[in-house]
């Protein structure tokens, strides 16, 4: 596979063309990974009421972390890879369990995710020594804007928690 996106960008790879595609690709996943963040703010917002809010976006940290063990698999990663992204998604399984009780380790969580994220783009299949999986094009700059953007809402976010939860199943309806 090639080098990851940013990796070939910060290391000037490639012809003038290329180094501005490749930024148009970086903003056009960052938008996307905004906007994808916005959407899902609104729908989880209107669909889950008081603590199932929070129970959704614990449980949908600890899933995109997962992703990485999909990508482990799908593009072969060696042993020490596999290790890697083990022991990460325990560490964001641990941050979604600690946040069912405390909201700020879920927007840590989304940070650091975000971060993890970029690390993937920035390093290809090497982070300071630790071997690590490669990730699709541009995956790493979508989650970067996605999980930047959930973690803001989610420290700014007055939704009270606290309350007994519940699911509103017309959600998608047009409220007056």
């Amino acid at each position: 596979m090639d080098p990851a996106l940013l990796q070939g960008l910060l290391a000037g790879a490639g012809s003038t063309g290329r180094v501005v595609g490749g930024l148009v690709i970086a903003l056009l996943y960052a938008t996307i990974g905004l906007l994808g963040a916005i959407g899902s703010i609104t729908i989880f917002r209107r669909a889950f009421r008081g603590r199932w809010e929070q129970i959704v976006w614990a449980s949908f940290l600890i899933m995109i972390a997962c992703f990485y063990l999909g990508f482990a698999a799908y593009f072969a990663a060696p042993a020490d890879a596999w290790r890697t992204e083990l022991i990460a998604v325990a560490v964001f399984l641990a941050l979604g369990l600690v946040g069912l009780f405390l909201r700020p380790a879920i927007a840590a969580g989304y940070v650091m995710h975000g971060i993890w994220d970029a690390s993937h783009s920035l390093s290809g299949s090497s982070l300071a020594g630790l071997s690590i999986t490669e990730i699709p094009l541009g995956y790493g700059v979508f989650c970067l804007a996605f999980d930047l953007t959930v973690a803001c809402y989610l420290a700014m976010s007055d939704t009270a928690w606290h309350e007994a939860g519940r699911f509103d199943p017309d959600f998608w309806r047009p409220r007056p």
